[in-house]
């Protein structure tokens, strides 16, 4: 049977009474179908999963009775952070949504030379409240229980550089080194800067390196700042994560 997951905001413990609020009701209803024998489990970022019963299902209320509750077994024990330059609307949507399905612990969006879209206060604020519904919906999708954390929009010049017990990776095509040669390193924290659309400045590149960031390359070919998002993320997975044979997992 399938399970639907919807998030809330608020505390969830078993027997608590829930109703969901119009959006999650109108979204549960009218997209995901819901009906009274439904499977539904809610999840509020706290890295548990609570499975309920649903108690009343109409076109105004939908209550339901948590029954469980479930630790999430699938959190990567890398912690990875993306530094992403913005791009435009729908692949700055994408990447976020990739992240958060590859497991991205933390994501801070950044303006550098290069960025393209608008960026003003209102636009700033009404994208962070869009990027955070994409990483709602990608959780609830992927069975994850811990909300990958959103920053604020800052310059890359204010990005703060890496302390000792950090490891960062600056994607540049131009580089000799790839991320995989640094597979033998034993990496508990992953910082992995991407550019937006055209990439960073080289001065921007130098700039990282002065922040402790190494410049590496993902293979031959030159990856759309999107694609590079996530696949440098499943990278990281492979090499010192929770997709890596060292983790007594054998990849699939």
């Amino acid at each position: 049977m399938r399970v639907i997951r919807l998030y809330v905001e608020r505390h969830l413990a078993v027997y608590d009474e829930v109703k969901l609020d119009e959006g999650a009701r109108h979204h549960a209803i009218n997209v995901l179908r819901v009906h009274k024998n439904s499977s539904l489990t809610l999840f509020n970022g706290d890295g548990c999963d609570y499975p309920c019963s649903i108690l009343a299902l109409s076109k105004k209320d939908l209550v339901v009775k948590v029954t469980d509750q479930k630790k999430s077994t699938n959190e990567s024990a890398l912690t990875t952070h993306l530094v992403l330059g913005v791009s435009k609307s729908l692949r700055m949507d994408y990447a976020v949504q990739k992240a958060a399905e590859a497991g991205v612990t933390d994501i801070h969006p950044i303006r550098t030379e290069r960025t393209i879209a608008k960026l003003s206060s209102k636009s700033r604020a009404n994208k962070r409240r869009r990027w955070q519904q994409i990483i709602i919906s990608t959780c609830e999708q992927c069975r994850r229980a811990v909300l990958p954390t959103l920053h604020d929009v800052i310059d890359l010049a204010e990005l703060q550089d890496l302390s000792d017990d950090e490891r960062g990776f600056v994607l540049d095509t131009e580089a000799d080194e790839a991320l995989a040669a640094f597979s033998r390193e034993r990496l508990a924290t992953c910082w992995l800067l991407v550019g937006p659309e055209s990439g960073l400045a080289r001065n921007e590149i130098d700039a990282a390196r002065q922040k402790g960031y190494q410049p590496v390359t993902l293979g031959p070919r030159v990856l759309r700042a999107e694609t590079a998002a996530s696949a440098a993320i499943i990278c990281a997975q492979l090499l010192w994560g929770d997709l890596s044979t060292r983790q007594g997992r054998p990849c699939p």
